[in-house]
């Protein structure tokens, strides 16, 4: 069976699988070995599900993710786990179904091995989680769990979710792919809302390939989701191929080049002059986006929509909330109604303008974070990927790179709305290029 099963691809375990050279069975349990043995010192799991050791599993599908071990962030509801969203006021919630996503996976005959850890209301407070690159540094939130169990082989792809940079920070802190699709094109029905204009599904993989197969069964318009968008053709659904051209590449420079750390410049040029050499079109982005206006209108939706959501139980008990999302709530109970407004025509007016700009090009880039992973008192500064959840666009983060300190790099990619399967394509290019094969130090035995 071998150590390689902990860092396969979705694409060569349903190879595996369908070959009959293993089990769907072993394979689980293997990866439960792995998780039993590492989750004491790096708290993934809220909710391992019960039946891993029981299950009879099936082989006869030829579906992708047949037999694929996923794990589920635990604001995603689950008709036989609890949904805790790691808080107090939901430590025995048993919602007693699933989240159409996590209904869709189970219908594909994926393997739902249990719910991974959240920040608290998938908010900003930091997680028990730990980073396997270094346990001092901060894995990102609030997707910290499933990020930290696909980097460190626990399982080979897993749910997040994005309100401003939930998916693509801790991907890019842990080394992994991480994928955001375009706000409305994946259901969020039975997933415990943090602000409804801008929560998106996303997951992270090992590779792009794995991002879009995920993609090819989770998309779909979905009635019980208002925000749900039905659209005619469904290209990006395909699994892609890679760009059968060098891409056409946009670089944002303005606010990201400012704000980021010494490291992150110049790992981030670098990685430019290997795109141009491998034959890519390379030129600065001319953006005319006000960036801090985006991130003010973004914490302003985000603050008020989140406090919608809270409003009930804060009055009831405020003290079971965990100082971010409080501080997230206070604010959003006191913006007057027409700053609110103003926020919402702003965004309205920012999606027209980034769907202009992203239409040049075959993708935008800038680095995903500010730097490396930080220390763990946070879970890293949101504000570079914020602007892409804000617009809706579908977004991707890759590892490219470890910066000074030996912690991964991620490098962030763009498209316009609905156009994943470019988005994919050009992705896997630059992916082809980079090449990175770096994995967890601690866990290289």
């Amino acid at each position: 069976m071998g150590k390689s099963l902990e860092y396969s691809t979705i694409e060569e375990l349903s190879e595996l699988l369908s070959s009959s050279k293993i089990s769907t069975k072993e394979l689980v349990l293997h990866l439960l070995d792995r998780s039993k043995k590492l989750d004491p010192n790096l708290n993934v799991w809220v909710t391992l599900n019960p039946n891993l050791e029981t299950e009879n599993y099936s082989q006869e599908s030829t579906n992708k993710l047949a037999g694929i071990p996923i794990g589920i962030k635990d604001i995603y509801c689950t008709r036989d786990m609890r949904t805790t969203c790691c808080s107090p006021i939901y430590e025995n919630y048993e919602p007693g179904y699933d989240a159409r996503t996590v209904k869709m996976l189970r219908d594909s005959q994926a393997v739902i091995m249990g719910k991974t850890v959240t920040t608290q209301f998938a908010c900003g407070d930091p997680p028990p989680t730990k980073n396997p690159w270094d346990f001092s540094r901060t894995p990102g939130g609030s997707s910290s769990g499933s990020a930290v169990g696909v980097a460190s082989g626990m399982f080979p792809a897993a749910l997040g979710s994005q309100t401003a940079g939930s998916v693509l920070r801790p991907a890019s802190y842990n080394g992994i792919v991480g994928f955001k699709p375009t706000y409305g094109l994946v259901s969020r029905q039975g997933v415990f809302p943090v602000a409804l204009s801008l929560d998106t599904m996303g997951w992270f993989t090992r590779s792009v390939k794995d991002a879009a197969i995920l993609l090819q069964y989770l998309s779909g318009y979905d009635a019980e989701d208002k925000d749900s968008v039905e659209v005619d053709s469904k290209p990006y659904i395909s699994i892609p191929k890679p760009i059968s051209r060098p891409p056409h590449i946009g670089v944002v420079e303005n606010f990201y080049y400012e704000n980021s750390d010494h490291s992150t410049m110049k790992n981030f040029a670098l990685l430019l002059e290997r795109l141009s050499k491998a034959g890519a079109i390379i030129e600065t982005a001319d953006t005319q986006l006000d960036f801090n206006s985006i991130l003010d209108s973004h914490r302003v939706i985000m603050n008020c929509e989140a406090a919608h959501t809270h409003k009930d139980n804060f009055k009831k008990r405020p003290d079971d909330f965990a100082p971010r999302v409080k501080e997230i709530i206070e604010h959003g109970l006191n913006t007057p109604t027409h700053i609110y407004i103003q926020s919402k025509h702003f965004q309205q007016n920012y999606i027209k303008q980034v769907s202009k700009l992203s239409k040049k090009y075959d993708a935008l880039i800038m680095p995903t974070s500010l730097s490396g992973a930080p220390t763990s008192e946070t879970t890293g500064e949101p504000i570079f990927q914020a602007p892409w959840t804000m617009s809706g666009v579908p977004a991707i983060s890759l590892p490219y790179a470890l910066d000074n300190d030996g912690m991964p790099l991620g490098v962030q990619i763009i498209s316009d709305h609905f156009d994943e399967s470019n988005l994919l394509s050009t992705s896997m290019w630059i992916e082809s290029v980079v090449n990175f094969t770096h994995k967890p130090p601690l866990f290289n035995d």
